[in-house]
């Protein structure tokens, strides 16, 4: 890593932990401009900020510019270090996770696989970022409701965490684990991981930190699917709600699920009038980002139908 590299970063670093993150795509795109007048761009360097923009955009629900700085990438470092290499494959772990928030799922599976083969061929089955790449396999199949897959990865990846000094990522895999024991019947070990997962985040990133709201926003959904109690779970779905505004802003997909949340709380409370105002930001936020054609938006307005019939029968 060059010294320019590794200013640029510093940079950036401090923003995300003020929860600016909008205001690092000018630094990063005047860095990329630099790294490449000064070295060209077939170099590991560049195709690093070409990722840490791809990472960016998708946090950011920017998702066709997140696509093209990682598809970027992922030439470049095929070029300069070969397809077997570990950068290369966490290129293919990023792409693999756009593409999920973009259900895109066979693409995702597909590369999620790849890339963990070639973690498991350069860094062997111990390393952190084969237990990383088996995580995010296992979310990509709790999506696709394929819960007994995902139970296994996620396990898989907690017994290696458990050895290495990492407790984010332990939380993390808990988190994970979690909604799984859950959709299996667990509840009561899923319960224990929820709370155990949320103690560490509070520890390790504080309060407003999106790890944290992750943590909670499950913990909140365990409530409501698992136990029917609406109330603990809408104050939950409020802090989330307030942490993914600060940190993303409101045209964001982290809020849209947030507020999709909170809207569930609202209904299951019989407060429709309520729920209707987060669904429409949902309705609006979906129309945004995907565009008025995609399946998601038109969802959207299916539901937002039928909580207007519910108003509608309950005057």
């Amino acid at each position: 890593m060059t010294n320019e590299l590794r200013e640029i970063l510093g940079q950036v670093d401090e923003i995300y932990k003020l929860g600016r993150r909008k205001e690092a795509e000018p630094i990063l795109l005047e860095g990329a401009e630099k790294l490449k007048s000064l070295y060209g761009e077939d170099t590991t360097d560049y195709a690093a900020i070409l990722n840490e923009l791809g990472g960016l955009y998708k946090e950011i629900s920017e998702y066709s510019k997140s696509e093209d700085a990682f598809l970027r990438a992922q030439k470049i470092l095929s070029k300069v270090l070969g397809e077997e290499h570990p950068d290369y494959a966490t290129t293919l772990n990023n792409l693999a996770g756009l593409y999920r928030l973009m259900n895109k799922h066979e693409e995702s599976e597909k590369l999620f696989k790849e890339a963990i083969m070639i973690y498991e061929k350069t860094l062997g089955k111990n390393h952190f970022l084969y237990a990383s790449g088996l995580n995010n396999l296992g979310l990509l199949y709790q999506d696709l409701k394929r819960y007994r897959e995902a139970w296994r990865l996620h396990e898989d990846a907690l017994e290696i965490i458990k050895n290495l000094d990492n407790p984010i990522a332990y939380a993390t895999t808990l988190n994970n684990l979690s909604v799984v024991y859950s959709h299996l019947g667990s509840i009561d070990e899923a319960e224990e991981m929820l709370k155990k997962a949320s103690e560490i985040y509070k520890e390790e990133v504080g309060t407003e930190h999106p790890l944290y709201a992750s943590s909670l926003n499950n913990l909140a959904s365990f409530y409501i699917n698992h136990k029917k109690i609406y109330t603990p779970a809408k104050e939950l779905y409020l802090q989330v709600l307030d942490i993914c505004e600060r940190v993303y802003g409101k045209d964001n997909y982290e809020y849209a699920v947030a507020a999709y949340n909170l809207k569930e709380a609202y209904e299951g409370l019989k407060r429709y009038y309520d729920a209707e105002i987060y669904m429409m930001e949902v309705v609006r936020i979906y129309r945004k980002i995907f565009g008025m054609y995609n399946p998601l938006y038109l969802e959207s307005l299916e539901k937002l139908d039928a909580l207007r019939e519910k108003i509608a029968y309950d005057l």
